[in-house]
């Protein structure tokens, strides 16, 4: 029943920070010192990212008790990261983690427009908004390169969710290659890092955060630096190489840790 009560209540408070609190000095407060100082900006976008997850994260661990378990270091560089993609709380643990510039998450074009807070933010962030279909429009090939040039100069951290999609069940799938692949041949002098987390698939939405926060755990582990190959042509090979890796180590995890993963896929022991 505590339980319960803790998750219920975390549902309902994080919605009102995001919209009340958070929405508010982003418009009063952080469009502004924007406008203000351009040269700064992208400084003061990464403190105010990082805030958020930081007061996220926090509530979700000690309002509504998920358990947060870190493993590794992200650089204090530009580089390119690739995380699996479980939860809507995938992205707050990304940019917690990230300790180099300003980060930059491609996004798709549904939260870009018409999400109370979310699209200010990501337009405020200049975030590459994604259709995700079968053919890249010229818009999002432009803001895909220009995302991965202000990384190849240092100026911002690029976070990528490969897969697309949020998982149904925690298990890594196919990775959208064609933007990787852009994004590679343009940032091949900074590392690749992969970010691999489990046992956020059970608060995939907000109704499941809403029931099962309290008691989850969640175990993230990051891996790095990886060398992206000058040639052009291994990239796709590389890729494969970042899921395999991806998806050993998300066994790896599960093999440790049976509270992140499916009951069908990890039966526990009897007796």
């Amino acid at each position: 029943m505590i339980r319960a009560m803790r998750s219920l209540l975390f549902s309902v408070i994080y919605p009102i920070y995001l919209l009340v609190v958070m929405g508010t000095v982003q418009e009063l407060v952080i469009r502004p010192l924007c406008a203000l100082n351009p040269k700064r900006r992208t400084t003061i976008l990464r403190a105010w990212l990082r805030c958020h997850a930081k007061v996220v994260l926090g509530m979700a661990q000690f309002i509504g008790g998920l358990r947060l378990h870190l493993q590794g270091a992200l650089p204090e560089t530009a580089c390119v990261v690739l995380m699996n993609h479980q939860s809507l709380l995938d992205i707050p643990v990304a940019v917690l983690l990230s300790r180099g510039p300003c980060a930059i998450i491609p996004t798709r074009d549904r939260y870009t427009r018409g999400v109370p807070t979310i699209s200010s933010l990501a337009k405020l962030c200049g975030f590459p908004s994604l259709s995700q279909g079968a053919h890249a429009r010229r818009e999002e090939h432009r803001a895909m390169v220009g995302a991965a040039e202000a990384v190849a100069r240092g100026e911002r951290t690029l976070i990528i969710y490969p897969e697309g999609h949020r998982s149904r069940d925690g298990e890594i799938h196919p990775f959208m290659t064609s933007g990787l692949q852009l994004v590679l041949r343009h940032t091949q002098e900074r590392p690749v890092y992969l970010i691999v987390a489990d046992g956020l698939w059970r608060l995939r939405s907000i109704a499941d955060i809403a029931l099962r926060t309290a008691g989850s755990l969640c175990t993230v582990q990051i891996l790095g630096p990886y060398a992206v190959p000058d040639d052009p042509r291994e990239h796709p090979a590389f890729i494969a190489s970042l899921r395999d890796e991806m998806l050993t180590v998300l066994e790896r995890l599960r093999a440790t840790g049976a509270e992140t993963a499916p009951l069908a896929s990890h039966p526990q022991p009897v007796g």
